[in-house]
């Protein structure tokens, strides 16, 4: 058996998140099942982490354990019988011991926000008719990166054993008519990333202040974030080793 490390894309949105879950269509569901018709028995998948309902990802990185097989015939098999919404970018034989959830020490996120209608981007960004003041929200941003603990952001009863994340990045940028936030960690929350740019995009519309952000963040209460963000918005760009 040899241990194989993939990166895969997919578009979330027909999907029921990316951890199995009984009678839901999700993205690791999918993917133990194409491996089961070529392997002709369950092949168990391991994701970097879990993303949720609706939520897309341009470099998700999974394990599996195979018998010795061409990874490029695999690819393409795989391909050929996964759905469009649903790639496998790379294959490649990994060390035995490798774990894509564990071994992982850094994971990029951006979340896309569209200041105007469009029709092209409508399933993969949040449309904000109302006018953001950026330089208000990247000072928002800027406020997250020596947080330690983000109880405040994480989803009520989610089973974690801590809440504590060390931030890498967090910032806002202008990407054509799109405006960026990138966040990046060495782990995330359960509706973490929504929770945060929900809470910077009040602050840009004016619905909280800079003052009023702080003190979400200090209280630990997921209750007091205004809202969250749609997961359309929200993508996994890729996952550091």
């Amino acid at each position: 058996m040899v241990r194989v490390k993939a990166v895969i894309e997919y578009d979330g949105s027909g999907y029921y998140g990316w951890q199995l879950q009984k009678g839901q269509r999700t993205i690791q569901g999918e993917l133990e099942q194409a491996l089961e018709v070529l392997f002709k028995k369950r092949i168990p998948v391991t994701g970097s982490g879990r993303t949720d309902t609706g939520v897309h990802a341009r470099g998700q990185v999974a394990h599996f354990d195979i018998p010795e097989f061409d990874l490029q015939k695999l690819k393409r098999a795989l391909n050929g019988l996964l759905e469009e919404d649903i790639v496998i970018k790379k294959l490649n034989v990994s060390a035995p011991d490798f774990h894509a959830r564990f071994d992982a020490r850094q994971r990029w996120y951006r979340y896309y926000i569209s200041p105007e209608p469009t029709a092209l981007s409508r399933r993969y960004a949040w449309t904000i008719l109302t006018p953001l003041n950026l330089t208000l929200m990247q000072l928002g941003a800027e406020m997250i990166k020596p947080v330690k603990d983000f109880r405040s952001f994480c989803k009520i009863k989610s089973e974690v054993k801590h809440h504590r994340c060390k931030i890498l990045e967090s910032r806002w940028l202008r990407w054509g008519d799109l405006l960026v936030y990138e966040i990046a960690a060495d782990r995330f929350l359960h509706g973490m990333v929504r929770a945060i740019v929900g809470s910077l995009a009040a602050i840009g519309s004016g619905k909280i202040t800079l003052k009023e952000f702080k003190d979400i963040i200090q209280s630990g209460d997921r209750r007091l974030v205004p809202q969250a963000a749609p997961a359309r918005g929200l993508v996994l760009e890729r996952v550091v080793y």
